[in-house]
């Protein structure tokens, strides 16, 4: 796959000098880099503004041509990524997705599915044809609609973000007929997905997707495997702590080549095989990114720790945030819970992740806004 790929990297501006070489000889690019310039990092000779002006005409609604460009939902911090697919790409990431997403029956019937994120695009809205229609909702409206309207079109399949899954179940949404629910675009931790599972009656599988590809899918063991069939992924050490961040390569995309792009999530690997068949390595659910890892002198506290402590009392059904910098801790919960019990979590942090700074307890966050959350922050100044 890498040898086939050499043309099309040659034709890439950003990667032209090191077209034939082993890909350990090409440098690794941090994302702010690519983001600064796509025209260099594209293989079809079209400029920055380019394609920047048929994202923002995809964001409208407004196809041109048959090449589809799009924005990401973007990071906690407000940054997104541009994205650029031709049809044969579209197709490529659709049939991925549904054979590690569904299982072969699942194929084979009539399904409706919802995609319920920011934005649509033909990358998605493309499955909608044969046996499969396709929606999208987007994230603007409010519950109350979203419940209704998603009910209406009697989805069988919802791809949502957890933000919305969590307020979908607090307020005792229903939708007989879904089967397959699939949660991306932000971290869930183990707790949340249970209390979906309990409140929607659908347990729903992950999907770790960037604009950098599509990088992990969980099976039906509900382990989260690598694609490393489709992708290679190196994992570069996060000094002091036992993760990685990932390093990008998409051995299929061919209009916008990613190879070598360093990733911001921080990943852990799961030790324990999985019997399921697949190959792909296996990771803990990534809970948050290598920014947001809190250092504090002579301390490090990863995200997954942080969730893992606060769940531990808050369960899955509590809104939060846990903000850290050099001199304390805020820990930002729902003005409905009780003073008891949030006393009882910032203890719990504490403890659990010897933090060395104070926690102190806010109860402002009433509801999560923006098209994607963080719950674990870390803030240096």
């Amino acid at each position: 796959m890498w040898r086939k790929l050499q043309p099309v990297i040659a034709r890439t501006p950003a990667l032209a000098h090191y077209a034939g070489r082993d890909l350990a000889e090409f440098p690794v690019t941090d994302i702010a880099d690519l983001r600064a310039d796509y025209g260099a990092w594209n293989s079809l000779g079209m400029s920055d503004g380019e394609l920047r002006g048929l994202a923002a005409a995809a964001e409208q609604g407004t196809a041109v041509g048959e090449l589809s460009a799009g924005w990401s939902t973007g990071t906690g911090g407000g940054a997104r990524g541009l994205f650029l697919a031709s049809p044969a790409e579209r197709a490529d990431y659709i049939g991925q997705s549904l054979a590690r997403l569904l299982p072969a029956r699942a194929l084979f019937k009539r399904q409706r599915l919802a995609l319920h994120l920011r934005a649509s695009n033909a990358l998605y809205s493309d499955v909608g044809r044969g046996r499969f229609t396709f929606a999208h909702f987007p994230l603007e409206a409010s519950i109350e609609q979203s419940v209704a309207e998603l009910a209406q079109f009697e989805s069988t399949i919802l791809i949502a973000p957890p933000h919305r899954l969590a307020a979908f179940a607090q307020a005792g949404a229903h939708f007989s007929s879904l089967q397959y629910l699939f949660c991306g675009s932000e971290p869930a931790g183990d707790a949340e997905r249970h209390f979906f599972t309990e409140r929607l009656g659908v347990k729903p599988r992950q999907i770790y997707q960037a604009t950098e590809g599509f990088l992990a899918a969980e099976c039906a063991n509900g382990r989260l495997h690598l694609n490393d069939h489709a992708m290679a992924i190196e994992l570069e050490p996060v000094p002091g702590t036992p993760g990685y961040r990932p390093i990008i390569t998409d051995l299929r995309r061919t209009s916008q080549p990613i190879v070598r792009i360093r990733g911001d999530d921080y990943l852990e690997l799961d030790a324990c095989p999985c019997p399921c068949g697949f190959a792909g390595r296996v990771i803990h659910a990534p809970q948050g990114r290598v920014n947001d890892i809190w250092r504090f002198e002579g301390r490090t506290v990863t995200p997954p720790q942080v969730v893992a402590a606060l769940e531990t009392v808050l369960g899955g059904d509590k809104i939060w945030q846990a903000e850290a910098g050099p001199e304390r801790v805020v820990l930002n919960l729902s003005p409905l819970c009780p003073a008891a019990i949030s006393n009882t979590a910032a203890r719990a942090l504490s403890q659990a992740c010897d933090l060395p700074v104070p926690v102190e307890v806010f109860h402002d966050l009433s509801a999560w806004s923006g098209p994607k959350r963080r719950k674990v922050v870390w803030r240096d100044g």
